[in-house]
């Protein structure tokens, strides 16, 4: 009950601090705004140009022969831009110097292998060309196994099994609006690691620490109550930008509102527990508040939160991983958009685990100081 108390009056001396929380709440809420709308045609696909694609046929087999009228014809003509090169090297220049998204090599003798360079620009484009070898590769398969059975050709040709639909993507992929209100949201959670650090070092400061030890209250009251309250001032603050959001912005959260609202406890409760935690092994609100402001810029900057992932480079989207806001955006977007919900609770269990790990560290700390 003690710890109820606790939690309460923190929660409530967050939400008083009306300088801070206006920051907290107008920030994430302009920013939004103003991305959204300036990138707003950077997330609309109106028009799909040919994807251009280098060719480097060293083989004269009848495989071969078949891959390169295939790449060449009218159909695919629409959807790929072909360019014969006759030097391997000149071709992978290309790629490199993203001339092309990537390169096709049959080399002499390959017995049927073709191999695919990717330059990882661009991994629509890319998944287009290996859509397209993948149906070369499945009706090549068939008309080999025809041959195999003595039976007769089967008289399909590569071409016809290309269909031209018009394909909507009105709900099914984020606008700018819903990228940036996911990239935001997630963000201010994360710098709720602030209201931790401070929930810790408030009694230092007013001289109130020797008076609460010396209160009939243990150690561990205090310890969760101010947890507690510094986790409900965060939800809070996400409720508001996602109801601000959803009827002043018409930013789509989806359905599954009750998965959104657990992503965002769970972020708090890891905001909450790196704050602590910085505090508790720092030992100086200043020195901690400082390296909590580098860090949350750069686990948003290395999430996507200002540029998508997909837009980086390899080694910038390896290291994503490594950035909750990163875990948090997929955990969001999946739930939003209907994606991979396995993936969703393993992002869940990624994120718990690290905040009792971050909170198990600071308890020992604590103890090892009362001691």
């Amino acid at each position: 009950m003690k710890a109820l108390y606790i939690a309460y009056y923190t929660a409530l001396r967050n939400i008083r601090d009306y300088r801070n929380l206006s920051t907290m709440l107008a920030l994430p809420i302009v920013t939004i705004f103003i991305l959204g709308s300036a990138l707003s045609g950077s997330f609309k696909i109106e028009n799909i140009d040919p994807v251009k694609v280098v060719l480097v046929n060293e083989d004269s087999g009848e495989l071969s022969a078949g891959l390169e009228s295939f790449l060449l014809s009218p159909d695919i003509k629409k959807i790929m831009e072909i360019d014969r090169v006759d030097d391997f090297s000149e071709a992978m220049d290309r790629v490199k110097q993203d001339k092309a998204v990537s390169l096709i090599h049959v080399e002499k003798g390959s017995a049927g292998e073709i191999k695919v360079y990717k330059s990882n620009s661009n991994p629509f484009k890319d998944s287009v060309v290996q859509n397209v070898l993948d149906s070369f590769v499945k009706s090549a398969n068939a008309e080999y196994a025809y041959a195999k059975l003595g039976s007769k050709a089967s008289g399909a040709h590569f071409t016809q099994n290309i269909r031209e639909e018009a394909v909507g993507t009105d709900g099914k992929v984020p606008s700018a609006l819903d990228y940036y209100a996911v990239s935001m949201l997630i963000m201010t959670m994360m710098y709720g690691t602030t209201y931790g650090c401070a929930a810790m070092s408030e009694e230092r400061f007013y001289k109130t620490e020797i008076r609460l030890k010396s209160a009939p209250i243990a150690s561990y009251e205090i310890y969760i109550g101010k947890v507690a309250g510094t986790i409900l001032t965060l939800v809070l603050d996400g409720a508001v930008i996602i109801l601000f959001t959803k009827y002043a912005d018409n930013v789509s959260w989806g359905s599954r509102i009750p998965v959104i609202l657990l992503a965002c406890l769970s972020l708090s409760v890891l905001a909450a527990g790196l704050g602590i935690a910085g505090f508790m092994l720092i030992g100086d609100e200043n020195k901690t508040q400082a390296l909590l402001s580098i860090m949350v810029p750069v686990f948003t900057f290395l999430g996507g939160g200002y540029i998508p992932v997909q837009y980086m480079s390899p080694a910038m989207e390896k290291l994503s991983f490594l950035s909750p806001n990163h875990i948090g955006q997929r955990i969001m977007l999946n739930t939003i958009f209907e994606g991979n919900m396995i993936q969703t609770r393993n992002y869940l269990l990624i994120l718990w685990a690290a905040s009792l790990l971050l909170f198990a560290l600071s308890a020992l700390k604590g103890r090892r100081d009362l001691a």
